[in-house]
């Protein structure tokens, strides 16, 4: 890896251009990219590296506006996001980017999306193919911390931005999707430490309340309740579209119409079960067999 050099004489005779960021108020640094802004831009020659199972949360990065800028999409808490206070050039194809975070009592712990955009410095060669970014995030927010460096390879100018290959939004048979378990019921140990479905009778048994475990932000969504056999529902849950999703492990409660004729045609719903499939966001498939609690 390529060592950084200072803004110095020498530096300055190797043609290094060095920009930095100084503190603004409170402490927090000022960012030295032209824009900064929450989110991936929607013509970005990039795929959402959600579904990426080798995706560790790296930065990505393409050079943009015919070659006049660079753009570098990191990802860390939507509360304290990352702040761009330094970018030089070590070579014609390769830039180092600082990035910190301002001081904070609190973050979410979240994995968000940000978008920094910075003018190419003098010298480098933006129409290069090989055109490298040596990103170093430091999560300064609690205090002094060891940064992460990471190098990134940039997309040249001219990359297509990917088809988009969006499934059709998918209906939720839900009558209702509420965040939290249901109302009155309290969950024990167990319950809480498997983080498996459950389901619970509603009023009169004319619903059905589901609860799944996982992003509050992109909870599962219900697509199909049906008989199988005697005693048994198929539930089918699909995955959530949404393009961000919170990093917490939460319940929700999903309220089911209960299917006509289950209670009325001489079925023992105390013995009731639903054989639950979740697709989840990278195409597995989890499958449940869960009885219905009175």
């Amino acid at each position: 890896m390529m060592r950084r050099h200072s803004l110095t004489a020498s530096a300055t005779l190797l043609g290094v251009l060095l920009m930095a960021g100084c503190a603004g108020s409170g402490g927090t640094p000022t960012s030295v990219a032209l824009s900064d802004e929450q989110g991936i831009p929607s013509d970005a020659p990039v795929s959402e590296p959600w579904n990426d199972s080798d995706w560790r949360g790296e930065p990505l990065a393409w050079v943009s506006d015919g070659g006049d800028t660079l753009t570098v999409v990191t990802f860390g808490s939507s509360s304290c996001p990352y702040i761009a206070v330094r970018i030089e050039m070590l070579t014609a194809r390769q830039l180092a980017i600082d990035f910190e975070k301002g001081p904070a009592e609190a973050c979410t712990d979240d994995l968000a999306p940000r978008t920094h955009v910075f003018a190419v410095p003098e010298g480098v060669d933006a129409a290069s193919a090989g055109l490298e970014v040596e990103i170093s995030l430091a999560d300064t927010a609690f205090g002094p911390a060891e940064p992460t460096v990471v190098s990134v390879p940039v997309l040249p100018l001219g990359s297509a931005a990917p088809e988009d290959q969006a499934e059709e939004p998918v209906d939720s048979i839900a009558l209702e999707v509420i965040r939290g378990t249901p109302a009155g019921i309290e969950l024990d140990e167990a319950d809480l430490e498997r983080g498996e479905p459950l389901a619970f009778w509603g009023e009169a048994r004319e619903t059905i309340h589901v609860v799944t475990w996982g992003s509050s932000g992109c909870p599962p969504i219900a697509r199909s309740l049906q008989p199988a056999e005697p005693g048994i529902l198929v539930l089918d849950f699909a995955p959530n579209p949404a393009e961000f999703c919170t990093a917490d492990f939460a319940p929700t409660t999903h309220v089911l119409a209960t299917p006509e004729g289950i209670t009325t045609d001489g079925i023992d719903t105390d013995d009731l079960a639903l054989a639950v499939t979740i697709e989840e966001r990278d195409g597995t498939v989890a499958e449940f067999r869960v009885p219905v609690r009175g």
